[in-house]
This record gives C-alpha cells, structure tokens and sequence, in this order.
C-alpha cells in the first residue's frame, strides 16, 4: 500500500513540475518565435532599402541587381516603368502563385500606399505590410519607387516570405528537447530522492508493526495450542452439563483466535516476501469437483442450494499453485456461505478466455452496499461496523488478494443479477 502511494506521489510530483517547465520552454519558444520575426522583418526591410541605394547609384541594368537578391536573399521582385510595363518578375516558386501574391500585394497596397501616384522626384519606400497566401502563409511587402541617376523611374513590389514557427524553431528545438530531457531527470532524481526521505519514518513503523505482528502471531500459536488440548481433555473428563457447555465456549473462542492468528501469519508472510509457490499442472475440473464435494455437506446442513457448472468442452491446462488456488475459493465459498440465508443459493462458474480463466462465486444474499465496495478487499475492513458477527475479522478477501497478486492474478467483484455478490479470481493460463 506504501509503495503505491509512493509511486503516485512520485508520478504526481513529476508531473506537475514537468508541466510548469515545459510551460516555461512554451512561453521562451513562443517569445523566440516572436523575436525572430521581428528581426526577419527589419533584415527585410534593410535589404529593400539597399536595393533602393543600389539601383539609384548602380550602372548595371535593373534586371542584374534584382536578380541578385532574389538568389541570395529570396526576395521576389516585380518592377514597372511608369508605363506600367512590367520590366522584371522574379521566378522564385512559393506555396502560392507569383499572380495571387501581387494581386494581393496590389489590394493592400490600394488601401494603405500612394506611391503610384506621388508626384515627387525623389526614391521613396513605404512601410512593411502583411500578405497571407492561399495555404495562410505569411509574407511581408514593400512597396518602393526608384529614380536612378539617369533619371529612370521604377516600381518595385518586393514580397518576403516570412519563416513558420516550426522553421524557426528547427535550430531551437534540439536545444529545448535536450533542456526539457535534463529538467525531466533531475524531477525524477530529486524528487525520489525527497520522497524517499519523507517516506523513511513510515516505513520503519511499518516494518516495526509488521515484524510484530508476525513474531506475536507466532507466539500465540504455542499457548493456543496447549489451550485447544487441555481444553479438549476437560471436555473429555467433565460430567457436569454447565461445565461443558463452558468448556464447548473456552474451544469455540479459541478457534476463532487461532483462525485470526493464521490470518495474521498468513499476512505477514506476505508482507516480507516469504511465501513460496509450488506450481505446477492442476486439472481444472478436479479442482472444482473437490471445492464442491468439501462444501456440500456445509450447504445440506444449512439448506443452501450448492450448484456447480462445468461446461461440456474440457478445460485448458493451468499452471499454477493449486493450494494457493484453493485457498483463494475457500475464502469466497466461506463468505458465500455467510451471507447466504433464508434458503438461498451458491453457484460456482468458470468463465475462460484464450489468455485466462476466471473462477466465479456467486451468492444471492444482500449484496454488498456501495459505501462497502472501494474498501472490500482492504485488510480488517468489515461492512458491519458494530462487530457483532465475531466469527469476521476483515482479513479473508484481503488474504485472497494477496494471493491472486502471488499467482500473477487478479481478484474483484460484482453485482450478482437479482440480488448479492459475485466474486471472482482471474489466473493466467500460461
């Protein structure tokens, strides 16, 4: 039970951390993001402006200089002379269309600009804009007007494709994978290394309480038994009825702490890991035969109706601890038996798969309450809060689940259809 909250403590813990810590590296991405593209869009804007110096003061033909940011830089040009007349058009291929991309670029550019129109002998270049493609790319636009030193008049339409987060973050990410890998590691470390500590003291009461629990068990075992024999002499040896009615008392209390003391042992041995399994074929339809002929004559004397249902195909080979088994079908029988009154009955069932097979109890006594249920197989929890039946120590379906978790099985249980519980032990067949 410590081992588990341990492990969902330490689950939780790291978590929660990583949680925060990747939300720290998500806001530096996303502040990453945004810087980058601020300075592609001021390199942009720098680069028009150079264009704009170069063909004003350059000698060689407007196609040259264009050309050569287009290669380098991959900034698509488009210039017209004051006829309109397009005189360059760059070939670089984007996710949208050359023609789409300046029609656009032309719609903001009707909105915003007057370049066009503006009368003034001086080279001129408007603000950055934003065009969106047809697959919601982004690009930047500069509209500018050149004059060279030959008193040529050009318009530029210069677009810029702006770089996705995942293109920005591609040099990034082997650097925020490799800081989020090593935040993870340290969580783990650190905080197994805290819990461990936190959790120390509690283990040693623990482990006090248990070895306790079973050097007492053991103890008691002794005098219990000199009890159960001089006890049985008396009643052997007394005339008087009053005096064997006391002494039929003295045994029956003694039994029931010797079947607690057995649980307790039964326990214990759990809890330090020394309970041994002797494995081996078990003839499924033996089994259950024995399980019913041993609770036959308990069933008659108590007008139970004992039913068992074998299926006419032969069972699959199980290989497991049979007594442990056994043990396990006991506890359900036991309790089936205890809750079943008025002349009810109990039907014993098999139910199997190509992976396991699942043993069936199935009473039709009063169920098991809701507020019971999450807690049924906990150790000494008892439905009957007053303790009045005091042949029930809380400790047989827990017993039957650390038996189950030995044999790499599971225990659990349902509704039984028209009244009581079904409980069932699943084993793995191979």
């Amino acid at each position: 039970m410590l081992n588990n909250l341990y492990k969902k403590l330490h689950i939780m813990f790291t978590i929660s951390i990583m949680l925060i810590i990747t939300l720290i590296i998500g806001i530096l991405s996303v502040n990453y993001i945004q810087e980058q593209s601020v300075n592609d869009s001021t390199f942009f804007q720098r680069m028009a402006t150079f264009m704009i110096y170069q063909l004003e003061d350059s000698d060689q033909n407007i196609e040259a200089v264009l050309h050569s940011y287009e290669d380098k830089y991959s900034i698509f040009c488009s210039a017209k002379d004051t006829n309109g007349t397009v005189i360059y058009k760059s070939n670089l291929n984007f996710p949208t269309d050359a023609k789409t991309l300046l029609e656009n670029f032309n719609s903001q550019i009707s909105k915003q600009l007057t370049l066009v129109t503006d009368p003034s002998s001086m080279s001129e270049q408007d603000g950055i804009i934003e065009i969106t493609g047809t697959s919601n790319e982004k690009y930047w636009g500069i509209s500018a007007k050149v004059i060279s030193k030959n008193n040529k008049t050009y318009y530029l339409a210069l677009i810029y494709k702006q770089k996705s987060a995942f293109q920005i973050l591609q040099k990034q990410f082997p650097s925020y994978f490799a800081l989020w890998f090593i935040a993870l590691s340290s969580v783990i470390f650190v905080s197994r290394l805290l819990l461990k500590k936190a959790f120390k003291p509690t283990e040693q009461v623990l482990k006090s309480q248990k070895e306790f629990i079973a050097s007492a068990s053991h103890e008691l075992k002794s005098p219990l038994a000199v009890i159960l024999a001089n006890v049985e002499q008396l009643e052997q040896q007394a005339d008087n009825q009053g005096l064997q009615k006391t002494i039929k008392t003295i045994d029956s209390e003694c039994m029931r702490m010797s079947r607690l003391v057995k649980d307790m042992l039964l326990l214990a041995s759990s809890d330090a890991n020394t309970w041994s399994l002797c494995k081996s074929d078990v003839n499924i339809d033996t089994l259950l035969i024995t399980l019913y002929e041993s609770y036959e004559p308990i069933c008659i004397s108590k007008k139970i109706s004992l039913h068992l249902d074998i299926p006419e195909n032969s069972y699959p080979t199980l290989y497991t601890d049979q007594e442990r088994l056994m043990q396990i079908l006991n506890i359900y029988m036991d309790n089936a038996i205890h809750h079943s009154v008025n002349n009810r009955h109990i039907e014993i069932q098999t139910e199997v798969t190509a992976k396991n097979i699942t043993f069936l109890v199935a009473d039709h006594g009063q169920g098991i309450a809701p507020k019971d249920k999450p807690y049924i197989f906990d150790r000494f929890y008892c439905a009957d809060k007053s303790r009045t039946d005091k042949s029930n120590f809380g400790l047989g379906l827990s017993i039957a689940n650390e038996l189950a978790k030995m044999l790499n099985g599971r225990v659990g249980f349902k509704d039984t259809q028209g009244g009581g519980a079904t409980f069932f032990v699943t084993i793995p067949l191979k």
